[in-house]
C-alpha cells in the first residue's frame, strides 16, 4: 500500500517530482534564512509530529508530559527547573505536565528537604512501564527517518550533534 502522505507525485514528462523538495527549494534560496536550523527544526516537526500525535491518541500524553516521563525514566529526584533546563520548555508547560502526570500516579513528588519550594521528582512503576511502551515509538520513527545514512554518516551525524550540545552554553536559555 503506498504512504497517503507521500509526496512524489508524476510530473510532465512521465518523472516523479517531490512536492515538498519543490516547495522547500525556494524557501531555502532566500537571502537570509537560517537554512541549517531551518532543516533541524522541519526533520524535527516531522519526527515529533507523528509521535506525539500517537501518544496522544492511544496514551492520552501530550509533548511535555512525555517530555517529562524520558527524564524521570534516566535520572531520579529531578525538579521542574531541571526538566525545562534540559528539554528546553517553559516552566508553565512542565509544571502543567507534572500536575497531570501526578494525578495520573504515573509520577510522584516528594519534598525537597533543601528547598521547600521544589518537589523531588521521580517516575512509579506505572509510569515506568508507560514510558518504556512509548519509547519504542521514537526508537521506531528514528530508525526509519535516518534509513537513508549509511552507518559512517550516522556516526558523523551522532558527533556532530554532540558537539553542538556540548556548546549549549552559548545558545541556550530557558524561557
Amino acid at each position: 500500500m503506498e504512504n497517503p502522505t507521500h509526496s512524489q507525485t508524476a510530473g510532465k514528462n512521465g518523472q516523479d517530482r517531490d512536492e515538498f523538495l519543490d516547495l522547500l527549494a525556494p524557501m531555502m534560496a532566500g537571502p537570509v534564512v537560517a537554512r541549517d536550523a531551518y532543516r533541524m527544526s522541519l526533520w524535527s516537526n516531522f519526527f515529533n509530529g507523528p509521535v506525539y500525535k500517537q501518544l496522544q491518541k492511544t496514551h492520552g500524553l501530550v509533548r511535555d508530559e512525555v517530555n517529562t516521563l524520558f527524564c524521570l525514566a534516566h535520572l531520579d529526584d529531578l525538579n521542574q527547573r531541571d526538566i525545562c533546563l534540559v528539554m528546553g520548555r517553559p516552566k508553565n508547560s512542565v509544571s502543567r505536565a507534572i500536575a497531570r502526570l501526578v494525578e495520573r500516579d504515573l509520577i510522584e513528588a516528594r519534598g525537597d528537604p533543601g528547598d521547600r519550594r521544589r518537589a523531588k521528582l521521580r517516575l512509579k512503576p506505572k509510569g515506568r512501564a508507560l514510558y518504556e511502551t512509548t519509547s519504542r515509538l521514537f526508537v521506531e520513527r528514528e530508525a526509519k527517518m535516518l534509513a537513508s545514512l549509511t552507518p559512517r554518516e550516522r556516526e558523523q551525524l551522532g558527533a556532530i550533534l554532540t558537539k553542538l550540545m556540548e556548546s549549549h552554553h552559548e545558545w541556550s536559555e530557558l524561557y
